[in-house]
């Protein structure tokens, strides 16, 4: 069985909609969906925006249902200059960007880093490649905040300047994953980017459609595990 956690109800609405629902619960502040992608197994759980939010999901995924693999699919905000809306960013690390014990740890108190699973990376990016799609593997940065200002960019290139995007979750499900021993990947559709500097406008008008963008990635993606 896959996991598959999505933060906002169009995220999940856009993985329901190409998925056969079988049957739904609730745990907690999470919504769990059982069914199919193809002929694959999957339980897809909405977490709700944030870090906490999302290691609560992924803690019921592994508990709950033991999945062979767990994915993170949503949306986020591009880093890069030469990145556009719909873009998809693949993790090739994912670091937690606002933990910060710098001050009694030093600079590598920095940021809690994660390597997600190799094999899925390769299986991912050659899904992207079938499916068409213009896609960058990189570092996803997770902070619990929503960047909107020049300094909350500023802040977050000085400390991580080979971050591909931004977003909530990734680094709690990485987190989590990781301790329960569970391969997982991140996979990440621009619904904004920084460059553009109206990201708030961009996330409004963007961010179904870069929901449908990642569902259409992980339909080809799912069907290789």
């Amino acid at each position: 069985m896959i996991g598959i956690i999505a933060a906002m109800d169009i995220e999940v609405d856009a993985i329901r909609a190409i998925s056969e629902i079988t049957s739904d619960q609730q745990i907690a502040d999470c919504r769990i969906y059982v069914g199919k992608i193809g002929s694959k197994d999957i339980v897809l759980c909405k977490s709700g925006v944030g870090k906490t939010h999302a290691a609560m999901a992924a803690t019921i995924l592994c508990m709950h249902y033991q999945p062979q693999a767990i994915i993170n699919v949503g949306t986020a905000g591009g880093l890069l200059a030469q990145q556009k809306v719909l873009d998809i960013v693949i993790s090739s690390k994912v670091v937690q960007a606002d933990f910060d014990t710098s001050a009694i740890d030093g600079p590598q108190g920095i940021g809690l880093t994660y390597q997600p699973c190799d094999k899925m990376i390769q299986l991912c990016t050659e899904a992207a490649l079938r499916c068409g799609v213009t896609y960058h593997v990189g570092t996803i940065a997770s902070q619990d905040l929503f960047m909107a200002r020049d300094e909350d960019f500023a802040r977050l290139m000085e400390r991580f300047p080979e971050a591909a995007c931004s977003e909530m979750e990734a680094g709690a499900v990485a987190q989590v994953a990781q301790s329960f021993g569970v391969p997982y990947i991140i996979v990440r559709c621009l619904s904004d980017v920084v460059h553009h500097n109206e990201n708030p406008m961009e996330f409004s008008e963007y961010a179904q459609k870069a929901s449908i963008q990642s569902a259409g990635l992980i339909q080809a993606f799912a069907q290789k595990l």
